[in-house]
């Protein structure tokens, strides 16, 4: 498959994102949802359905142009980072489905709400982190703040490699999925994923090059689960547990 248009058009998404003017992030709330221990099931994708080898190049060498281009990036957004960009690298630090879900529908999406909405959401994610870690441990890109000292992350620093990002991948695999189940939301669900891979590339934790590469990842995760027939039947119980609570709400 082509590669480079495609990491052009979602690369330029993240300059978008950088020009959106952030509203007003919902109060943290206390999420059990990764807490829990995950579920062991292959219910939504089988181990080996992504050839994660074969979708994503290898991370740019670091004494490329590239490389060096996202260096010198990374150092000015550290300098001009404003007090709600922080705010916001830190509010999809700790990411849940909730912590997309919110912004969008309203505070009342909790895991206490919505336990099947958390159950299947992370269900969803455990199935896809063995694509995920697979990817990072095969390309070992150090953090932007292991390389270069002088970067000061305004998030806790992870002490696992830098390419792809999972965030980014979790938050794509998660907006494919929210449009599968609430259509009419799909921009906000594009622009929920914009802000969190934003919000690792400001935050100090990655690259530009990493977080597009979680894209990829997190978006061709949704398309294989979304072949399967048990994630489809689950999204259908998610479906009726949101109706159910926004017309208890309602009422």
């Amino acid at each position: 498959m082509p590669r480079s248009p495609a990491l052009l058009r979602r690369g330029a998404g993240l300059v978008l994102a950088a020009l959106l003017a952030f509203a007003p992030l919902p109060a943290l709330r206390a999420e059990t949802m990764k807490t829990a221990a995950p579920p062991a099931t292959r219910d939504f994708i089988a181990p080996d359905a992504i050839d994660w080898r074969a979708l994503l190049t290898p991370p740019p060498a670091p004494d490329s142009i590239v490389a060096r281009g996202e260096q010198e990036l990374m150092r000015h957004l550290q300098e001009v980072r404003t007090p709600e960009q922080a705010k916001l690298a830190k509010y999809y630090e700790d990411l849940t489905i909730f912590r997309m879900l919110a912004p969008v529908l309203g505070d009342w999406c909790t895991a206490e709400n919505l336990p099947r909405t958390a159950a299947v959401f992370r269900q969803a994610y455990a199935e896809a982190r063995p694509a995920i870690t697979g990817a990072k441990a095969s390309w070992t890109r150090e953090r932007p703040y292991t390389f270069d000292a002088a970067i000061q992350p305004v998030v806790d620093r992870p002490n696992n490699t830098s390419y792809p990002s999972g965030h980014s991948a979790e938050a794509a695999l998660f907006a494919a999925l929210l449009t599968e189940l609430l259509p009419e939301h799909a921009a906000d669900w594009q622009r929920q994923s914009a802000l969190v891979r934003w919000s690792r590339i400001v935050g100090g934790a990655h690259y530009p090059s990493d977080v597009v590469a979680g894209q990829l990842l997190g978006e061709a995760l949704a398309r294989e689960m979304l072949k399967s027939p048990k994630l489809r039947q689950a999204l259908e119980e998610v479906r009726a547990e949101l109706a159910a609570r926004r017309q208890k709400k309602a009422a």
